[in-house]
């Protein structure tokens, strides 16, 4: 029962938050953008299942072929999970505990957990990779001031830093350093406090985590590599939408605008659906290419539109997520014995 209840809370909340923002944005320029856009919508939305599936081989790699779990249904969560994240203010998380609760009855907590967290840790770094192989690209193909060169050289030296830590991590395990960054937060030290006392099942995940970088190195660079070229497939849809009206742009400067516009808008990762930033951020990148900067509002709108396709879908796929649920009798919150 408790599981249905939490399914039909995240529905709710999912639903209700969908209908705030298309109104917010507004019915008649959702069909105005959409009829300007045109046939290259449906290679758009296309696209995102062609990402979403990839996303959701790299989760069914971590989570492993000997555990009780089916493709279509971590395709499922996948695309459930990415809904709630746009949709969540601060750091657009919550559809991960949502992947834990519905995937923990198939292959226990600690490996719904620790399987959690590698696929978000390996979705992050595949973020840099994708980063740091734009600006060499970027540096080598492109004229730049110096001004851009300097800026260039810091990212980069930034992100081969984080890489560095990410690394550590998968070495060394990632959960108790978690705890200590959320024992930080206001009334929350006394539960990660207690949640600390639980050191086996803890153990149990950080030690999972380690194992695919120290045990699996073969499988852990196939998981990093299908969701780097998930981040390139995603460059194509800035590609489609400027031939949807009637601008030619190269594959090299695709990738740059998906690239630049995401790293802009990461670093304001607390702002649900990222709302000002994404539009901010393509306006800056389209004047860097010279191209009209109101080009990249336009730009921003489609994807928003494309978003909310998607959140419906996940919306909807959550909704069979809790009817399934109903019908197996599945309580997310039963004693584990694995």
């Amino acid at each position: 029962m408790k599981a249905q209840k939490a399914n039909i809370a995240f529905f709710i909340f999912g639903l209700a938050m969908l209908t705030y923002l298309v109104l917010d944005f507004g019915l008649e320029q959702i069909l105005e953008n959409i009829i300007q856009t045109g046939w290259w919508f449906l290679p758009i939305l296309g696209l995102w299942l062609v990402i979403y599936i990839m996303n959701a081989m790299a989760w069914h790699y971590i989570i492993g072929i000997g555990h009780n779990s089916n493709f279509r249904e971590i395709l499922r969560l996948m695309i459930s999970g990415f809904a709630i994240n746009y949709m969540t203010p601060v750091v657009g998380l919550a559809g991960e505990p949502y992947k834990v609760m519905n995937i923990r009855n198939k292959v226990g907590i600690q490996k719904a957990s620790s399987s959690v967290i590698l696929y978000n840790m390996m979705h992050i770094l595949s973020h840099f990779y994708f980063w740091l192989a734009t600006v060499v690209l970027v540096v080598a193909f492109t004229p730049l001031t110096k001004a851009a060169y300097i800026a260039s050289g810091f990212t980069f030296i930034v992100l081969i830093f984080l890489v560095i830590i990410f690394y550590a991590w998968h070495r060394k395990g990632i959960v108790y350093t978690l705890l200590g960054f959320v024992e930080r937060i206001p009334f929350m030290k006394n539960r990660i406090i207690r949640l600390r006392e639980n050191n086996e099942s803890l153990n149990q995940i950080d030690e999972q985590i380690r194992f695919l970088y120290n045990g699996q190195r073969k499988t852990f660079y196939i998981i990093l590599f299908i969701e780097f070229i998930a981040r390139v497939i995603g460059s194509l849809e800035f590609y489609f939408i400027m031939k949807a009206i009637g601008h030619d742009v190269s594959i090299l400067q695709a990738i740059y605008i998906s690239a630049a516009s995401s790293l802009i808008a990461n670093l304001f990762f607390f702002i649900p659906l990222q709302l000002g930033t994404r539009e901010g951020s393509l306006y800056m990148v389209f004047d860097s290419l010279k191209f009209t900067p109101e080009l990249g509002v336009f730009v921003s709108l489609v994807t928003r539109i494309r978003e909310f396709f998607w959140i419906l879908v996940g919306l909807i796929l959550m909704r069979i997520t809790s009817v399934k649920n109903k019908k197996t009798g599945v309580t997310i919150y039963q004693t584990d014995s694995q």
